[in-house]
């Protein structure tokens, strides 16, 4: 079947280009646009001229013989499927740049090899008018590419990456366990610390040497020390790890 422009295509356009520079009694006069060219209506270039007035019936009766030869020229350039909205967007393209423009674009060169969101991302490069970017072709160029992009995208897969889950690691190299096997390390050095303190008090408490007491009292410390502050880093390190895991939402 072949595909024609939607009423939604057509209402898009029409608000781009907008029926300018109307004189009263539903008539128009001709203008010239910002890239020099003269136009009038909605947008319709063919045979214009300075000083040309229309109808609005003559106005759109040119609208739709000019958008007939752009309907043309996007099923005729383009080898891919496309659906709808990417049609619509493809014929407000030509209908704006040309058909010439089109045939040469990098837009149609993307497009024909499959990859429709580099040819999306192509209509951002059509927005200078004389020489100059204006703001009206950013937005138009913007609209069309979202227009191309929207709707029932058959053809353009769109591969999303997983976020990579913690727990898919080996068992080894968890921080989870890593972090529960700390716990336990660290609760043995303080077993092992507590133990110490009391021999070493004792012995601290038993002689009368006093250079040596006060070693044993220091070596005791610094063991107590140790043993908390290595309780201290293990939590924090499983603390850490299921606050990561839950951020991204693996299994801790």
């Amino acid at each position: 079947m072949t595909m024609v422009l939607s009423d939604a295509g057509l209402d898009f356009i029409t608000s781009f280009e907008g029926k300018l520079k109307p004189i009263g009694d539903g008539k128009y006069v001709a203008y010239k646009c910002p890239a020099g060219v003269w136009t009038i209506y909605a947008g319709c270039t063919e045979g214009v001229h300075a000083g040309m007035i229309i109808t609005e019936e003559e106005g759109a009766e040119m609208m739709r013989h000019e958008l007939a030869k752009h309907e043309k020229a996007v099923r005729d350039l383009v080898t891919v499927d496309l659906t709808q909205s990417q049609y619509d967007a493809l014929v407000s393209f030509s209908y704006n740049v040309g058909t010439g423009a089109l045939s040469k674009s990098t837009l149609l060169k993307k497009l024909n090899a499959g990859d429709y969101a580099g040819a999306a991302a192509r209509f951002a490069d059509w927005n200078k008018g004389g020489g100059k970017v204006l703001p009206g072709l950013v937005r138009r160029r913007a609209a069309e590419a979202e227009m191309f992009m929207k709707g029932d995208a058959a053809g353009m897969p769109q591969k999303v990456d997983q976020p990579k889950i913690e727990a898919d690691k080996p068992l080894g190299k968890s921080g989870t366990v890593w972090g529960a096997v700390g716990t336990m390390v660290s609760g043995l050095v303080l077993l092992l610390e507590k133990t110490m303190t009391v021999v070493v008090d004792t012995i601290a408490a038993l002689t009368t040497i006093e250079p040596l007491k006060m070693a044993l009292l220091q070596a005791g410390a610094n063991t107590q020390a140790i043993g908390f502050g290595a309780l201290v880093f293990c939590g924090f390190l499983v603390i850490g790890r299921r606050a990561r895991v839950k951020q991204e939402g693996g299994a801790p």
